[in-house]
This record gives C-alpha cells, sequence and structure tokens, in this order.
C-alpha cells in the first residue's frame, strides 16, 4: 500500500521541465505502451490513442499552440497560461492523449453514454501515463490547449503531423525533468471528498 500511496504523492504538476534524464526516448516509450496496455476501457472498447512528440517535433507542437492562444486568451489569462506553453517547449517531449472516434462508433454504447465511455477511457490513460511518468522521476502536467474536434481546434495539431482525422485531441502532458518542484497544495476534508452510508 505505501509503494502505491507515495506514487501517487510523487505525481504532481510540473510546469518548469528540461531534457536532464538519462532515460532514452525508446525507454520512456516502451514503459508508456506497457501501462496503456493494462488501462481499463468501457467493454474493452480501447480507444484511446497515444501520440508522443520529442525534439522538433515537440517544439513545432507548442510554437503552434503558443501562436493560437496568443490571438484567443485574454490577457490576464495569457500572463498566466504562456509560461506553461514555454515550459512544455523546453521539456523532453509530449504525450498527446487522443480518442479515435472510429473505434468510439463501434462501441455497443451510443449517444451520452459513449461520450461518457470515451471521456472515461481517456481519463483512465492520463492518470495512468501520469504515474508512469513520475516513477520514471519525470516531471509532468495536463494540458488543455486547442481542444474541440467539433469546431476544428485541433485540426492543425492532426494535419502537423500526419495523424488520421478520426482522432480527436482531449488533452497534452508535456514531460521532462524536473527543473522546479511542485509547491505545496491544500486539500480538502477527506470526509467531504469521500462520504459513507450504511444501513
Amino acid at each position: 500500500m505505501s509503494e502505491f500511496k507515495d506514487g501517487l504523492l510523487k505525481r504532481r504538476s510540473i510546469y518548469a521541465l528540461g531534457k536532464n534524464s538519462e532515460l532514452s526516448t525508446d525507454e520512456i516509450v516502451a514503459r508508456l505502451r506497457e501501462v496503456q496496455q493494462t488501462v481499463p476501457t468501457a467493454n474493452n472498447s480501447q480507444t484511446t490513442r497515444l501520440v508522443v512528440l520529442t525534439g522538433e517535433a515537440n517544439t513545432k507542437l507548442w510554437n503552434l499552440i503558443y501562436d493560437v492562444q496568443k490571438e484567443v486568451l485574454n490577457e490576464a489569462m495569457w500572463n498566466f497560461m504562456s509560461p506553461i506553453m514555454v515550459g512544455a517547449k523546453e521539456a523532453m517531449g509530449t504525450v498527446l492523449f487522443f480518442e479515435d472516434r472510429d473505434a468510439v462508433n463501434q462501441m455497443p454504447a451510443k449517444g451520452e453514454r459513449a461520450e461518457a465511455y470515451k471521456q472515461n477511457n481517456n481519463a483512465n490513460s492520463q492518470f495512468a501515463i501520469w504515474l508512469a511518468l513520475a516513477e520514471m522521476d519525470l516531471g509532468a502536467s495536463l494540458q488543455h490547449f486547442n481542444i474541440g474536434y467539433e469546431q476544428g481546434f485541433d485540426k492543425a495539431i492532426r494535419e502537423m503531423f500526419n495523424l488520421p482525422a478520426s482522432y480527436e485531441l482531449i488533452a497534452q502532458m508535456p514531460f521532462g525533468s524536473v527543473e522546479q518542484a511542485a509547491g505545496e497544495k491544500e486539500h480538502i476534508d477527506p470526509t467531504v471528498q469521500v462520504q459513507v452510508i450504511s444501513e
């Protein structure tokens, strides 16, 4: 139990990321593939697709996001978010979390239930991958820039990396060496978060 708890405590949102790790891209990707195979999905639908960007591909991604967000965010939000984008560009890489809409459409569930299952599938992957990165002593954060399949907001990212048109971007997770640790964070009362009802 303590190893599990230690892993949970180690996983934090890290925004100051670097490339100072002895792990190779191949080693990181091998671990992520191993972990992704264990992630539970509704009806074993396996709809989630991960794309790992490193090197120049990572730089291109965050240059694109930076340019787009500069035009759409108000000044206060830009001042808050732009350092996160700059930090992500300095990272070792970024995991892009997609849902394959073709695979989603093949699930027995339809409509709102399929949408819920899709989001649950992806969230499971996000958390598992984040824990795996922390286990490898890599920092990460979860971001949601340029998402919106119906609106076409993620189309430029698909086109930039020649990804299938059916891939719907759900989130980005820049990762790398921890250049600045996360600060303390406050928690609400655990009895409010986890309640018990007995009859």
